[in-house]
């Protein structure tokens, strides 16, 4: 893709964890499996709530618990079956060596899984692995809840994404609509106090 392609962009500031994560369980639900989130923003941006949004979206009510991969570079959710889809949640913050380290650790055998989705944090340390066309997603601190969640198309694919997403979740004022309809639609996305 050409710097002179007009990208997809969209941008919602979220006012509480919980619209953080419901953005992303719409994200989920857009998102086809073999694409590639790629996911920046400071220590306590909401990277990890957001992908647990995407992890309800893309398999709920089976996941429960989402966690940062610090530690370990590697989350994988999936549901039970053989055909259920995966989620991949990476975290490049401690790979040094960039997409050499990334591909020794075996990781580039996840974005090469079509029936997986893979989000990543510290996507700029591999960034010559990830593919041309993702989904860059940039979680930025606004006040102690507030976050502004920037969503950036780099390709037609994630393109087609962003519209989708944009038709779901619009404004803030439809994503908390939609945050009500959860609620009624099922208990498992329900997580507690603090939903409209």
């Amino acid at each position: 893709m050409s710097d002179a392609t007009p990208r997809a962009g969209y941008t919602l500031q979220t006012h509480a964890p919980e619209e953080t994560e419901a953005l992303g369980r719409l994200l989920g639900q857009s998102t086809p499996l073999g694409s590639v989130i790629a996911l920046r923003g400071q220590l306590g941006a909401g990277k990890t709530v957001f992908v647990r949004g995407i992890a309800l979206g893309l398999l709920a009510p089976d996941l429960i618990e989402v966690t940062s991969p610090t530690y370990v570079l590697l989350h994988v959710y999936r549901r039970e079956g053989a055909a259920a889809p995966s989620l991949y949640h990476i975290d490049a913050y401690r790979l040094d060596g960039g997409g050499a380290a990334f591909e020794g650790a075996g990781l580039k055998e996840c974005l090469a899984d079509t029936q997986g989705l893979v989000c990543i944090e510290w996507p700029e340390r591999v960034s010559e692995v990830l593919p041309a066309d993702r989904l860059e997603v940039d979680l930025e601190h606004c006040a102690p809840t507030e976050r502004r969640v920037r969503m950036m198309a780099t390709g037609e694919g994630s393109a087609k994404v962003v519209e989708a997403l944009v038709h779901k979740a619009g404004s803030r004022s439809q994503l908390l609509s939609n945050m009500k309809v959860a609620r009624i639609g099922g208990a498992a996305i329900d997580r507690g106090p603090g939903l409209c």
